[in-house]
C-alpha cells in the first residue's frame, strides 16, 4: 500500500510541476533543474548508502536499511521532472547553435532521461534482492551503484557543465556523487533521529554512525572542494579558471560561495567533533539541515550566472519534489511511534 500511494503522489506530483511550468514558462528557464539537482542527490544517494553497506557487509546499518530502501520509488520522479525540464533545453546555447554531434537537444534529453531512469530499475531489483536476501544481492548493489555514479557524473557533466559550454572540469562528476552520498547521509541522520526518539535501543547506533559519517564526509567533501582548484593551479589551465572568476567577481555569489564552504565543511566538521553534539539528536538535526541549504545554494550559484531563474520558480519545485520525501519520513516515525507504544 505504501509503494502504492507513493506512486500515486509521484504521478500527481508530476502533474503538478508541470502545470508550475507551464505557469511560469517565462521564468522557469533553468528553474526546475535546481530542485532535479538538489532532490536527486538526496533520492539517489540514500539507495547508495544502503547498496555501499550490503556490498561491505555492514552490519551497523541493518535495522535502519529497510527504512532506506522504501524511498527508492521516488527515483522515478527525476527522469519525469527531466522531461519537464526539457521544454526549456533552450536554456542552453548550444542547443540554439547545436555545435556538435554529441550536445544535439534529442540526445541530449534521450541520454540524460535513461541515465535518469537506469538507477530507478536497478534500485528496484536491487531492494527486492535485499529484502529477500537473495544471493543476488551484491550483483545488483554493484549495478546501482554503477549507475548511480554514471547517473551523478551526467548530471554535472551535462546538465550543469554545458550551461558554460565549452567548460571543462574532469572532477566535477566524482565530486557530484561524492556530494550525493553526502546528501543521502545527512537524509539518513534525520531519519534516524527520528526514529531513535521512539524506539532508542534499535536505531541509537546506527544514529551514532551518521553522525560521524557527516562529519567524515565533510573533511572529504573539503578536500575533494579544494582538490579542483589545486589542479587547476598545477596543471595551468586558462579554460577552467572562467567559471570560478565569473562568481568571484561578483559580491552576492562570492558571498554564497563562502556560505557554500560553512555548511558543507566548517559547521558540520567543527561541530561534529564534540562528543556531546554527536549524540544529541536535534544538534545533529539541525547539521543535516545547514548541509542541505548548502547543497541548494552550491546548486544555485552554478546556474545563477547562466540562466534566467525565478524565485518562486525555484521554491515551488523544490518544495513539490520534497512533499513525499517529507511524506514518507512522517509515515516511517509513525510506524516506529506504533510499534514503540504496543
Amino acid at each position: 500500500m505504501k509503494k502504492i500511494s507513493l506512486l500515486i503522489q509521484i504521478i500527481g506530483i508530476s502533474a503538478v510541476i508541470f502545470l508550475v511550468d507551464l505557469l511560469f514558462a517565462s521564468q522557469t528557464n533553468g528553474s526546475l533543474l535546481i530542485a532535479l539537482l538538489f532532490w536527486a542527490a538526496i533520492g539517489q544517494g540514500i539507495i547508495a548508502l544502503s547498496a555501499a553497506a550490503d556490498l561491505s557487509r555492514g552490519k551497523w546499518i541493518k535495522n535502519i536499511r529497510p527504512y532506506l530502501q522504501e524511498y527508492y520509488p521516488l527515483l522515478l520522479l527525476f527522469p519525469i521532472g527531466f522531461l519537464i525540464f526539457g521544454r526549456h533545453i533552450t536554456a542552453y546555447d548550444w542547443a540554439i547553435y547545436q555545435p556538435n554531434g554529441w550536445l544535439t537537444p534529442t540526445f541530449f534529453m534521450l541520454r540524460n532521461v535513461i541515465l535518469l531512469l537506469l538507477p530507478f530499475i536497478f534500485a528496484h531489483f536491487y531492494v527486492q534482492a535485499s529484502q529477500k536476501e537473495s544471493q543476488k544481492t551484491g550483483l545488483f548493489a554493484i549495478l546501482y551503484l554503477t549507475s548511480f555514479v554514471i547517473s551523478q557524473s551526467f548530471m554535472a557533466f551535462d546538465q550543469v557543465m554545458t550551461f558554460e559550454y565549452p567548460w571543462i572540469n574532469t572532477l566535477f562528476g566524482g565530486f557530484f556523487f561524492i556530494e550525493s552520498l553526502y546528501a543521502g547521509i545527512a537524509f539518513s541522520a534525520i531519519l534516524a533521529g527520528l526514529m531513535t526518539l521512539r524506539n532508542a535501543e534499535r536505531f541509537k547506533a546506527a544514529f551514532k554512525d551518521f553522525a560521524l559519517m557527516i562529519m567524515g564526509f565533510a573533511l572529504m567533501w573539503a578536500g575533494l572542494f579544494y582538490s579542483q582548484y589545486l589542479v587547476i593551479w598545477y596543471g595551468n589551465i586558462p579554460e577552467e579558471v572562467s567559471f570560478v572568476s565569473k562568481r568571484m567577481a561578483v559580491p552576492v555569489l562570492k558571498n554564497m560561495g563562502i556560505y557554500i564552504l560553512l555548511t558543507l565543511f566548517v559547521i558540520p566538521f567543527v561541530s561534529l567533533i564534540s562528543r556531546k553534539i554527536k549524540s544529541t539528536i536535534p544538534a545533529v538535526q539541525v547539521i543535516a539541515l545547514i548541509v542541505f541549504s548548502g547543497l541548494i545554494v552550491e546548486r544555485l550559484i552554478y546556474l545563477l550566472p547562466v540562466a534566467n531563474l525565478s524565485v518562486l520558480a525555484v521554491v515551488l519545485p523544490l518544495i513539490l519534489l520534497g512533499l513525499p520525501f517529507l511524506y514518507l519520513l512522517f509515515t516511517q516515525y509513525r510506524s516506529i511511534s506504533a510499534v514503540s507504544i504496543e
